[in-house]
């Protein structure tokens, strides 16, 4: 029975450090923990194969991320209370709108993996306008993409990567949870927290850790069909799309507006936007358009709003994805206006 009942805890313990191991170690070595798949021009690739090769390879990279993505979620819906969310976490303040985007750049992940810990918040109580701030927030300006973009491309634009993201994430979040869509699906997934907590209240403390993986299960179940979904149409658009041609009109005005909206489809994961801006930029794309895709892609990518659309509906990822897009043109054009450059 002893045994039992530390396995209970060890074992959901144990993934959580896996998957933190994984994030870490590469920031400290720079070598990944586990072999990376990494595959040639996608358009070398017969049509079927496309997607597999894509997918296999993004796995080998985010099985990490997305293990502690996901276990994170279970353990803030299981042992953060209500109460504490409420406190936090709840849209009628608007100090925890930058409570929101203060913390989460500390979470070095991609917008997908963000899925399952604003899962897991959303499950414990949190106001969705935070919450929408917290996702958006982290992929669009973690500690990791600002280093990164300041070594690789500019300090400005770095900068003026985290103040927009900052502001843009907090406005996002704000107008969301004034919706009647928004309030809507706040007001479940309060319910849902208040049964739930009850529930867990009267848990054992290994009841309880063992709870973490059915809930980061059960999140599994629900994004990682619809993530791959959107991975598959990512893997035909980054196999065909004729990238000269797209650098050579993203420059100016129109420059920075299709910077912010071809972030939609063209998903990458995070960090890795840096590198494919800076090529972007080297074909000839504009700092005020580079600053539009910078802003716009983490924040709005189509494998994300899939994942995400599971958990608060498509009228509440619509929404802000729409938003988000409109905040990366309007940075942009700010960026263009102060005419700063790189």
């Amino acid at each position: 029975m002893m045994a039992k009942k530390w396995i209970k805890i060890v074992v959901p313990t144990a993934l959580l450090i896996l998957g933190l191991a994984t994030i870490v170690y590469p920031k400290i070595t720079g070598e990944p923990l586990t072999p990376v798949y990494k595959y040639h021009e996608l358009k070398e690739y017969p049509v079927w194969e496309i997607p597999i090769v894509y997918i296999f390879s993004y796995a080998s990279r985010a099985w990490g991320p997305l293990l502690f993505a996901f276990m994170l979620g279970g353990f803030f819906s299981t042992f953060i209370s209500k109460e504490k969310m409420m406190a936090y976490f709840s849209s009628k303040s608007k100090r925890n709108y930058f409570i929101a985007a203060g913390l989460a750049p500390v979470f070095t992940v991609c917008s997908c993996a963000m899925i399952p810990i604003f899962a897991g918040i959303m499950m414990a109580g949190a106001g969705i306008g935070p919450a929408i701030t917290f996702l958006l927030m982290a992929p669009a300006a973690n500690i990791m993409a600002i280093i990164f973009t300041s070594e690789i491309i500019s300090w400005k634009l770095a900068l003026a990567r985290i103040v927009f993201s900052f502001i843009g994430a907090i406005i996002i979040g704000m107008i969301v949870a004034k919706t009647s869509w928004g309030k809507k699906i706040e007001e479940k997934y309060m319910e849902m927290a208040g049964k739930r907590g009850a529930k867990i209240q009267e848990m054992r403390i290994e009841d309880k850790f063992w709870e973490t993986m059915h809930v980061a299960g059960d999140l599994a179940r629900r994004v990682v069909p619809y993530l791959a979904l959107g991975l598959v149409f990512v893997s035909f658009i980054e196999a065909y799309m004729p990238r000269e041609i797209v650098a050579k009109w993203l420059t100016g005005v129109h420059g920075v507006i299709l910077g912010g909206a071809i972030g939609v489809p063209t998903y990458t994961p995070t960090l890795v936007e840096v590198f494919f801006t800076k090529a972007l930029i080297n074909l000839g794309m504009s700092p005020s358009a580079a600053l539009a895709f910078l802003i716009g892609a983490p924040m709005a990518s189509i494998p994300s709003m899939l994942g995400v659309s599971r958990v608060v509906g498509w009228k509440v990822v619509l929404t802000y994805a729409a938003l988000a897009i409109v905040v990366a043109i309007i940075s942009g054009l700010i960026y263009l206006g102060l005419g700063v450059g790189l």
